[in-house]
């Protein structure tokens, strides 16, 4: 018994301990990861292969993209171009075969012409698709990449001052000649790229000076010693040379300006006298004008002669585009000179709908302006008051007596330091002037007639004979004196007696004019320069002033200056 029971025991307990290793190794089993490892593994490989072909298919896409959208970009631009021949949609297809691209259809591309030609408009709206390599796998066949552009080039408003020289020298080598067909060729070129009342010119004429009309000047507060002619003079002591602006109106607050005097400084025998302020029509500004026809017109009507005052014309060139001029266009609007549709001109400098645009041409360079001395405080008051001469207004000259004297007979010169007059008539001082003593020609009893002397105003004096005849033929004949005659005469000396000049700070002046134009603004305040056989003087003043383009051309060339400015002024604008 004790045996078997022992038996029993050792029995149960192999037992327990198999049931035990069974569990355990149950449980071991459970608690293995080595396979699911290997199969979520297998699964991410997967995954990486296919978002990286995801990718290349992304990156095929955007490069397809981006060639699409440059082409369609360029063949805008191209076919908007107002100078290109081809027909519009052509140019587009051809960029396209060029690029390895599906040409777009004819309904995928719109043109718009403008009613004068003045502008075109393209419109392109495309789109491809492109087969996809791994994007397919999870149902994503192919990619499309739509594209759209639109280019238009057009002409906004437009504001142009062409300043021309017309001095002297304009008359040799057909210079003048050569200039009216290609400034009349620019004006038509301008207004056929432009639409109607987009496009005001105003033609500046420069020479010793720059003539208004009595119209143009009447807006301004100006002096009135004479109203012959009609010059203003700038001051670049007073910053008209560092500004843009000039002042209008009368009112008390407004600048008064010094009327340029009508003389001839250079030397003429007899009329009519080369005046430095010219008086005829030809030579006055034509402002704001938006009629070719007139304009034309006018150009050819031009005629040259006096010194070269670049910094003068360039003024009155920059005046013409500046806003300050506006209360100007609205009183000559009112007057009926100019159209409505000019209105709102000159605009502000940053309109971005305007182009100010000043062509500025010379043959010469800077050369003297002259001016009468106005007051004491200048030397002398010489463009107004009571001159020293009188005149005899009884006399008729003599043909026969064989004097090419100008009728100087009729004339007494005052002396104040004798205190006697000197008679041309009879080579003599005396104490009145020919025609107030008995026996005179003009002279009366006591009938209740006056005596025929009078005396002369300095402006009618220089209305009558210039400067240097009054040096030679008066002075001169008068005193025996030449040292005194050449005080006279208008530039023999640093400082004559009656008149002023400026020549050296021209350049800077002008200089200063073209950079306080272009500080404006430096995309819509262009100046372009023609230097036309101009010295080297001229041609170095022409290309530092410019800031959109200079030409320096000879004979028939001014032709493709021209034509080279309109094509620069064509500006394109590109939108998507």
């Amino acid at each position: 018994m004790f045996n078997f029971a022992r038996m029993s025991v050792n029995s149960d307990a192999s037992a327990s301990a198999g049931i035990g290793s069974f569990r355990s190794a149950l449980h071991r089993f459970r608690r293995e990861e080595d396979g699911s490892l290997v199969i979520f593994g297998l699964f991410a490989f997967v995954i990486m292969l296919l978002l990286t072909g995801v990718a290349l298919d992304l990156m095929r896409f955007e490069e397809r993209r981006t060639l699409l959208q440059n082409t369609i970009d360029r063949a805008a631009l191209a076919a908007a171009d107002l100078q290109q021949t081809l027909p519009p949609k052509e140019v587009v297809k051809d960029y396209f075969r060029k690029s390895g691209l599906k040409p777009p259809a004819d309904e995928d591309i719109i043109v718009t012409e403008g009613v004068f030609g003045e502008s075109r408009k393209v419109e392109i709206h495309v789109s491809e698709s492109m087969d996809t390599w791994f994007m397919e796998l999870v149902g994503v066949e192919t990619l499309t990449t739509p594209a759209a552009s639109t280019a238009e080039e057009s002409i906004g408003q437009v504001e142009i001052s062409l300043i021309l020289d017309v001095s002297g020298s304009m008359n040799s080598n057909s210079r003048l000649v050569n200039l009216k067909p290609a400034a009349k060729s620019f004006v038509d070129q301008i207004f056929d790229t432009a639409e109607t009342d987009k496009v005001s010119i105003s033609i500046i004429p420069y020479a010793t000076q720059v003539s208004l009309s009595d119209d143009l000047i009447g807006y301004f507060n100006v002096t009135n010693e004479q109203t012959t002619s009609n010059c203003i003079e700038f001051e670049s002591s007073l910053g008209d040379f560092t500004t843009t602006s000039v002042s209008f109106g009368t009112g008390p607050s407004a600048r008064i300006y010094q009327r340029n005097g009508h003389f001839d400084p250079f030397y003429k025998v007899s009329p009519p006298y080369l005046t430095n302020c010219a008086e005829n029509s030809d030579r006055e500004i034509m402002p704001f004008s938006g009629d070719r026809v007139a304009l034309k017109n006018y150009i050819d009507n031009l005629t040259a002669a006096g010194n070269t005052s670049i910094d003068i014309g360039m003024k009155w060139g920059v005046a013409l585009l500046d806003p300050s001029m506006q209360g100007v266009v609205d009183g000559m609007i009112l007057d009926g000179m100019i159209p409505a549709s000019f209105g709102d001109r000159p605009y502000a400098y940053n309109d971005p709908e305007a182009l100010k645009i000043i062509v500025l041409m010379t043959d010469g360079a800077n050369t003297t302006e002259y001016r009468l001395r106005s007051g004491p405080q200048d030397g002398g008051e010489y463009d107004f008051g009571p001159s020293l001469l009188w005149r005899n207004t009884a006399y008729t000259d003599d043909p026969n007596d064989g004097l090419d004297d100008f009728d100087r007979d009729q004339y007494s010169l005052w002396d104040p330091n004798r205190g006697k007059y000197y008679i041309f008539k009879t080579n003599s001082w005396r104490n009145e002037p020919y025609g107030d003593k008995w026996g005179d020609i003009g002279y009366t009893t006591s009938s209740g007639s006056a005596p025929r002397a009078r005396q002369m105003d300095w402006p009618e004096v220089w209305a009558t004979m210039s400067i240097d005849w009054f040096a030679d033929y008066i002075i001169y004949k008068a005193h025996g004196s030449s040292w005194l005659r050449n005080q006279w005469r208008s530039d023999s000396v640093s400082s004559p007696i009656a008149n002023s000049y400026i020549y050296s700070p021209k350049d800077n002046l002008t200089l200063d004019m073209c950079d306080a134009f272009k500080a404006q603004s430096e995309t819509q305040a262009l100046i372009y320069t023609i230097a036309f056989e101009a010295p080297r003087q001229g041609q170095q003043l022409l290309s530092a002033c410019a800031n959109a383009g200079y030409y320096a051309v000879e004979g028939l060339d001014i032709n493709e200056a021209f034509s080279g400015i309109v094509n620069s002024i064509n500006k394109l604008r590109l939108t998507h």
